[in-house]
């Protein structure tokens, strides 16, 4: 009896995971030309912690922003080699994880990282 116990799981978890992985993939997340930046100081952080950029996109009838901060650099620079690698939905919001190219530069470690966030 305890054969086909484990079984079942596999069965149910395989019947589950596309389900829910084909509503959202990172298809969905703007593509890298569509966001627009422009430098961003947070008024509520003493610098250099809060200057970065603030980005922005608008595509699919959503519109998508996010920010980073403690940062110098846009990365959206085509060095930086930005793209979608993860998507996920929370508390009624869609995020889209971008990540690229690792760069060092005199000496400083950039690891690109930016989530855009939209309403579902």
């Amino acid at each position: 009896m305890i054969g086909w116990v484990p079984n079942l799981f596999s069965l149910v978890t395989a019947y589950n995971l596309p389900a829910r992985n084909a509503a959202v993939d990172t298809g969905q997340c703007p593509a890298v030309s569509d966001i627009h930046s422009k430098p961003y100081t947070d008024p509520d952080l003493p610098p250099p912690y809060g200057e970065g950029y603030q980005y922005s996109a608008q595509t699919q009838g959503k519109t998508w922003t996010g920010q980073t901060a403690g940062t110098n650099d846009d990365f959206l620079d085509p060095e930086y080699a930005l793209q979608a690698e993860d998507i996920n939905v929370s508390d009624g919001k869609v995020h889209c994880d971008y990540g690229g190219k690792r760069l060092i530069k005199n000496g400083e470690v950039a690891d690109p990282y930016l989530r855009l966030t939209a309403l579902k």
